[in-house]
C-alpha cells in the first residue's frame, strides 16, 4: 500500500503536472509538496485538502488504501489552539477529535452549530456511514429528504453517501459528536 507522499505523486503524475504545477494549483508551497512526496512529511488535513483540490480529486481518493502503520494512542484536547479545525463559516465549526486522521478507518468530530447555523450539503462515496450523537440543544440533520431532530443524549445513524447537513434551528448553541467511517472529509 502507498504513502500519502507516494499517492500525491502518483496522482500528480497522472494528471501530468509538474511539482510547480500542482504547488500552483493548490496553493502549497513546492518545499512542501517535495517533502511530503519524499516522505520526509506528513503534512496537515489543510494541506491535503488543498492537495486534493489541486489535482481535482477528493481527500477520500487521496487517502484511499494508504499504508496505516500502527500509531500510538494520541489524546487530542478540543479546546487547544492544535486540534485540527473546520470552519464551514461563522456560524458552523468542527473540530477533529483524532490525529493523524488519513491513517484512520474513523473520522470523530466535534460539531459547534451556533443559532442558525448549518454545515455545507455534505456527500460522502458509496459504504460511507454516520453517527451522531447529541451534546447540547438540538441539531436537526437532513438526509435526502427527510429532517431528523436530534437532541442532547439522542443519536442518529445513516449512510451518508446520501447528501446531508447538520443545522441548528435553536437558540442557543448546539453541539454533537459525530464519527464518520470510512474517513471522509
Amino acid at each position: 500500500m502507498p504513502t500519502i507522499g507516494a499517492r500525491i505523486r502518483s496522482l500528480r503524475k497522472a494528471r501530468g503536472l509538474s511539482l510547480e504545477g500542482l504547488a500552483a494549483h493548490s496553493g502549497v508551497a513546492l518545499a512542501t509538496l517535495s517533502r511530503l512526496e519524499n516522505g520526509k512529511a506528513g503534512g496537515t488535513l489543510t494541506t491535503h485538502q488543498k492537495i486534493a483540490e489541486g489535482l481535482r480529486s477528493s481527500l477520500a481518493d487521496l487517502y484511499r488504501d494508504l499504508d496505516a502503520p500502527e500509531a500510538p494512542p494520541a489524546p487530542v484536547i478540543p479546546a487547544r489552539r492544535d486540534a485540527e479545525r473546520f470552519q464551514y463559516d461563522e456560524k458552523a465549526s468542527a473540530i477533529l477529535l483524532a490525529t493523524q486522521v488519513s491513517r484512520k478507518r474513523m473520522l470523530p468530530q466535534l460539531l459547534t452549530l451556533h443559532p442558525k447555523g448549518r454545515t455545507a450539503l455534505e456527500h460522502a462515496p458509496p459504504g460511507t456511514e454516520r453517527w451522531v450523537f447529541g451534546l447540547r440543544g438540538a441539531v436537526e440533520v437532513q438526509v435526502g429528504a427527510e429532517r431528523y431532530r436530534v437532541p442532547a443524549g439522542h443519536s442518529l445513524y445513516f449512510k451518508a453517501d446520501q447528501p446531508h447537513r447538520f443545522r441548528n434551528l435553536g437558540r442557543a448553541v448546539a453541539k454533537c459528536l459525530s464519527v464518520t467511517t470510512p474517513v471522509v472529509l
